[in-house]
This record gives C-alpha cells, sequence and structure tokens, in this order.
C-alpha cells in the first residue's frame, strides 16, 4: 500500500516544519530525502513511520509495512549479532524455526553468516550497519526507512552499504527511502530525489537512474547531475 500524504502540516510549537504536504510514495520504488540541516527530513522520516502525527492534514499508510533504521541504531551490547538479528522476528512473535529459518538466511544475504556469534563491540561500524538493516528487514517491510545509514562510514564501507541497499531493495520488491545530507549518495540511491526546503518538498527525477553502465558513479552525467543537485539544494 503507497503512503499518501494530504495537506499534511507539521509544527514544534511555533516553528512550521512542512506546510499542507501533498505527496504520494509509491510501491517498488527508491526515495532519497536531502536538504538543509534542520530542514525536516528526519521529522518526515518520523511521520512516516508514525512516530509523529502530522499537526494537520492525513497520512494514510499500512502500518505493518513500515521500519525504520535510525542513524544511532543502539544495537543491544549483549545480543550476538545472530540475536540481534532475530529480536524483531521475537517481538513479532513468529514460530521459532520460522525465525531461525528467515534469520539464517538474512545472515547470509547480508554478509553476516561468519559474524552471526560476534556482539556489537567486536564489530566495525560497516558490520554494525549491515547488523542493523538485518534488523530493519527482518519482517519484510513494504518501505524500508533508513536515516543517515551510512554517515559515520569511510568511503569504501559506504559504497558497499549502498549496493547492499540496492540489491535487497532489488531482491525484495519494495520501497527504499533514504535520508542523508549526502549528495552523491543521494544520486546513487534515489530514483526519485526530494529535497526538503522552505516546509515543502522539491520532487527531483533522477536522469541517471536508468543509465545501464555498471560503474554509474564513475560516469560524467552522474557527477553532472550531483553539481545540479548541489545547487538546487543551495538556492
Amino acid at each position: 500500500m503507497p503512503i499518501t500524504l494530504n495537506n499534511v502540516s507539521f509544527h514544534y510549537g511555533k516553528q512550521t516544519i512542512f506546510t499542507n504536504l501533498n505527496y504520494r510514495f509509491k510501491n517498488y520504488h527508491r526515495y532519497a530525502v536531502i536538504g538543509p540541516s534542520g530542514s525536516g527530513k528526519t521529522t518526515l522520516l518520523q511521520l512516516l513511520q508514525g512516530f509523529l502525527a502530522p499537526t494537520d492534514g492525513t497520512l494514510t499508510k499500512d502500518e505493518d509495512t513500515i521500519m525504520t533504521v535510525f542513524q544511532n541504531n543502539q544495537i543491544f551490547p549483549w545480543l550476538t549479532v545472530a540475536a540481534a538479528v532475530n529480536l524483531p522476528l521475537k517481538l513479532a512473535h513468529k514460530k521459532k524455526d520460522k525465525r531461525n529459518q528467515q534469520v539464517t538466511q538474512l545472515l547470509r544475504e547480508l554478509q553476516l553468516t561468519d559474524l552471526k556469534d560476534k556482539r556489537p563491540k567486536a564489530l566495525s561500524g560497516g558490520q554494525l550497519q549491515r547488523v542493523a538493516i538485518a534488523q530493519g528487514l527482518a519482517l519484510n517491510p513494504q518501505f524500508l526507512l533508513l536515516d543517515e545509514p551510512t554517515s559515520s562510514l569511510d568511503s569504501q564501507s559506504k559504497e558497499k552499504i549502498q549496493d547492499l541497499l540496492i540489491a535487497q531493495q532489488q531482491r525484495r520488491q519494495n520501497s527504499l527511502l533514504v535520508v542523508t545530507h549526502d549528495i552523491e549518495e543521494a544520486a546513487f540511491l534515489g530514483e526519485t530525489i526530494l529535497i526538503v526546503k522552505d516546509a515543502q518538498l522539491i520532487v527531483i527525477d533522477n536522469p541517471t537512474f536508468a543509465a545501464t553502465t555498471k560503474n554509474r558513479r564513475e560516469s560524467l552525467a552522474f557527477y553532472e547531475f550531483c553539481i545540479a543537485l548541489r545547487a538546487e539544494v543551495r538556492q
């Protein structure tokens, strides 16, 4: 089921964050959300998830189809990787044999099998992020929302996570929405780019998205789009 915003406004006290938003987030689509600091990117994520309610207007969605991976995701330090991935399934009261099967599959898909008995303190930043993504995918959500998923990673780890997110979205045929401050990341991940600015959403279709080149990050068209996108955010 798509997520639909109908004349949605949101205020923190006297501060206006959004005014009369009208937008429909489609199934089987990839979105990247960018914008100046403090513009409301994370607030949008929290509205979509349901952690915040619109001040005015309505937001229509299926409650069971959305999961969020936050920037400061906290994986309980006493849990092993396998136990951490199992946790959302356990909280959802899935049967044990089903949980074990699902955890095994997720560990394999996210290249975590060899780390299944490790605890968070023994993992790198990229490995921790893969565990968090596995938790987000455990219930096979229709919409996976991620808040700055690569902000603390080095460039090589960042690209691996980006590639993993695309591979998982294509495999599962779900929708992906990534909030990021990284223009290149937005241009790489987003089929549609949403710029949060002046209490509105500016919608930009990504002209490089359908590029067939395997190394899209290295193409001239990709970086020309990044330059244009950066200029749009700064206006």
